[in-house]
């Protein structure tokens, strides 16, 4: 999580309020009450560590590793149920975290998981409440039961719309690309069919004037013959423009600069970084392949790297190795083995199409890296 993402305000106010919870608890046992099972420091040590616990819980709730997510949840939800079971006389509201732990289990185990945390935490209210008899006992237990179900819902709820904006996020990644490169191939197109109409037309006009102006040298007499010679001459330099400006347009090639800004236009999340030379310019082939490469390696992070909040992108050639280089790296938590998907695969197939190659690794500070290099030509 960094600095900016609402979720780390989320684990600061839970935190805040934990730290809340207990203190009616320590304030009432340092002024002498037995509210509590053992030594005086047993339960503040417990419950300090309970929120320790939970907090290094929700930081790590998107850590690739699954073990290392379960292990601190599994550790939170011990000291939670321990901290409410020591304590001798009601509950107040430290039976709170026991909630907290049934929402966050929505992000660590599966449905089943979750209904189990809240049927155990629905136990634990109902035994830590025995010195208030059967009914309040009762009454707490499904108090709190409701409660849990709520937070378990809205979790649940919350979730789900994340998970339908990263849908749309990609869709959106996905149309904007191809949007770019029906651009760039509407634009070739136009230029072919300029170049073509400049030819057929123009040009075998003016090759039909200087061929006539050439028959003319031959019949003009001075000083008419001059200005016959200087038409010829000015048809002549004409027709090689017109053959010149025919090849260029043939030739030419769109911006890559502009084909990767329009398909990562409207990325929100995460923050798309450019760092494109703007005076680099490739043809269809290597203008789709970067571009994929770009659609691939945003769509990568929105469905797989949460925790990323930028994704930065730079292309470059690399004039004494004759290749472009196409760099892209987030700062996420990229996992420590992969096995690429339909969507690498397709990019590192590209790639060694036109002679270069395409790795994925995982970076120095996390995240992912995706590095494509191929022939300038």
């Amino acid at each position: 999580m960094r600095l900016a993402d609402p979720r780390l305000l989320v684990v600061i106010l839970v935190a805040a309020l934990g730290m809340a919870i207990g203190v009616p608890v320590v304030v009432l046992q340092a002024q002498g009450a037995d509210i509590a099972h053992g030594p005086v420091w047993l339960w503040p040590v417990v419950y300090a560590a309970f929120l320790i616990a939970f907090v290094i819980s929700m930081l790590v709730s998107e850590h690739p590793s699954l073990t290392w997510r379960r292990g601190w949840f599994i550790a939170q939800f011990a000291l939670a149920t321990a901290s409410v079971l020591l304590l001798r006389e009601g509950l107040g509201f430290v039976a709170v975290v026991l909630v907290f732990g049934a929402a966050l289990s929505c992000y660590v185990l599966p449905r089943w998981g979750t209904a189990v945390v809240v049927a155990l935490n629905s136990v634990t209210v109902f035994v830590a409440s025995a010195a208030a008899g059967f009914a309040e006992q009762a009454t707490a237990a499904v108090f709190y039961l409701a409660i849990q179900i709520v937070s378990v819902a809205t979790v649940l709820v919350w979730m789900a719309q994340e998970r339908s904006q990263r849908r749309l996020a990609e869709a959106h990644v996905e149309l904007a690309a191809t949007g770019a490169l029906l651009n760039q191939s509407v634009r070739a197109e136009e230029r072919l069919r300029i170049s073509r109409d400049l030819h057929d037309v123009a040009g075998h006009q003016l090759a039909a004037l200087a061929l006539e102006l050439e028959i003319a040298t031959h019949h003009a007499q001075p000083p008419a013959s001059e200005h016959v010679h200087r038409a010829r001459g000015i048809a002549k330099d004409l027709l090689a423009d017109i053959r010149e400006t025919v090849s260029r347009l043939r030739e030419g090639e769109g911006s890559l600069e502009g084909a990767l800004g329009a398909a990562t236009a409207g990325v929100t999340q995460p923050d798309v970084r450019l760092d494109v030379d703007s005076a680099l310019a490739l043809d269809p082939d290597r203008t789709t392949l970067l571009v994929r490469a770009a659609q691939e390696t945003i769509t990568n992070v929105i469905r797989h790297a949460e925790s990323a909040q930028h994704v930065t992108i730079r292309v470059a050639a690399d004039s004494e190795a004759g290749l472009v280089v196409f760099r892209a790296w987030d700062d996420g938590w990229g996992p420590r083995a992969f096995e690429p998907g339909n969507g690498l695969t397709g990019m590192r197939e590209r790639a060694e199409a036109l002679g270069g190659q395409a790795q994925f690794s995982r970076g120095d500070q996390g995240g992912f890296r995706v590095t494509v290099e191929v022939p300038v030509e």
